[in-house]
């Protein structure tokens, strides 16, 4: 008798605990969240605050049949305000709203690049802080008012917030450095000596059609944005950088245009004090490549043209490699984390030449090294025009 108690109590006492496991203490109703999609800051009328909106994802019980007449207006909601901090922002948010605020599947924070140039450094202290506010979202920077690019009417995606994170995806199968996290942000801010990067985004309209297009990368410096690099130059950036795939490369000569696809590129950097207390890096570039497509090159032979090829790849790699690096340079903005690479190479030196690094990179040498294998010329080995040229 005592053992079928023993069980009994057993199993009352499972099942109490099982039923006390499956809640959530914490649990909130969807119908009582604004799910953040993107985030965007500008610049306000007043110096001392910013300009903020908040994209937030319509679920399907908060559409109206009226809504459902208009897409966009179906999926999104734009809540804006202005305000000194962002935190004030999202309180007055939550007062003026029946919903609560939910950061935590937040795409994108957005920076107008009026904002971006008059210094971001005070207004990205709460994505630091808050444990809703994920690190890994994504930084980027409009070409113009951040509110803009937010509420674009795009026909790819109905949510401008999910639009550029699946871009950014796609960009980061080609370069991780593509992809620019709050996480990367801060580090780059805090290092001192790495000037921050991020992607600049900018609004199209075209036959009354909304695009957003992607359009360099923003150069920062002490937390304001000093320059950017043009698209070009982001390819030069990356490359320098390795681990590039899925990536083309657009060659042109006196004989004729080549595109190449990248399968792989790698570099190793190595840096070296010079004699005179400057600072040399050496970019190894390894990259394999297939042709992709070709234009003239009348009356070269198979033999001939594929030493040609290799040729104007490599040169075509180096020359933006470097045409990049005197961009940054000139910006005096060491976005490669050069004088990373010497404080680990060097770090009894580095402590005297942290203090010169302003000084010291706009003065830096660079000695491109660049290795580009071919191994095949796709299905066919010359081209129409070359075919059409034989006698």
């Amino acid at each position: 008798m005592n053992r079928r108690l023993k069980l009994v109590a057993s199993v009352m006492l499972l099942s109490m605990l099982m039923m006390l496991l499956s809640g959530c203490w914490d649990n909130h109703e969807l119908d009582t969240l604004f799910i953040v999609t993107g985030i965007a800051l500008d610049k306000a009328n007043d110096s001392e605050q910013l300009d903020i909106s908040l994209q937030i994802g319509k679920t399907k019980s908060n559409v109206s049949d009226s809504d459902k007449s208009n897409s966009q207006q179906a999926s999104t909601i734009q809540l804006k305000t202005t305000a000194y901090t962002m935190m004030e922002g999202l309180m007055e948010f939550n007062r003026d709203s029946s919903r609560t605020l939910l950061l935590h599947h937040n795409q994108v924070l957005l920076l107008g690049s009026a904002l971006a140039e008059q210094g971001i450094k005070d207004h990205i202290d709460l994505f630091l802080r808050d444990h809703e506010a994920r690190m890994e979202v994504l930084v980027m920077i409009a070409d113009g008012r951040a509110d803009e690019v937010l509420s674009a009417k795009l026909d790819q995606e109905k949510i401008s917030g999910v639009f550029l994170a699946r871009e950014m995806q796609d960009l980061y199968a080609v370069s991780p450095y593509y992809k620019i996290r709050m996480l990367d942000f801060a580090s780059r801010l805090r290092d001192g000596t790495t000037s921050p990067i991020a992607p600049i985004v900018a609004l199209k309209e075209t036959d009354k059609k909304q695009e957003i297009k992607f359009n360099g990368f923003a150069v920062f410096k002490d937390g304001k944005m000093i320059g950017r690099l043009n698209n070009d130059e982001v390819l030069g950036y990356v490359w320098a950088m390795g681990n590039v795939k899925q990536c083309g490369v657009v060659t042109d000569s006196d004989l004729g245009r080549a595109v190449f696809h990248i399968i792989n590129l790698d570099t190793e950097r190595d840096v070296t004090l010079r004699p005179d207390g400057g600072v040399r890096v050496t970019l190894t570039v390894d990259a394999t490549l297939n042709i992709g497509e070709l234009r003239g090159f009348n009356g070269m032979t198979p033999k001939d043209l594929m030493p040609y090829l290799v040729d104007l790849a490599q040169n075509e790699i180096r020359r933006k490699i470097t045409d990049t690096f005197v961009t940054a340079q000139t910006l005096n903005a060491d976005i490669y984390g050069v004088g990373t690479s010497v404080y680990r190479e060097y770090p009894k030196e580095w402590k005297e030449l942290k203090n010169r690094w302003n000084e010291l990179f706009p003065d830096t040498e660079l000695d491109v090294q660049v290795k580009v294998h071919i191994p095949t010329t796709g299905q066919i080995v010359k081209s129409l025009e070359m075919e059409g040229s034989k006698s």
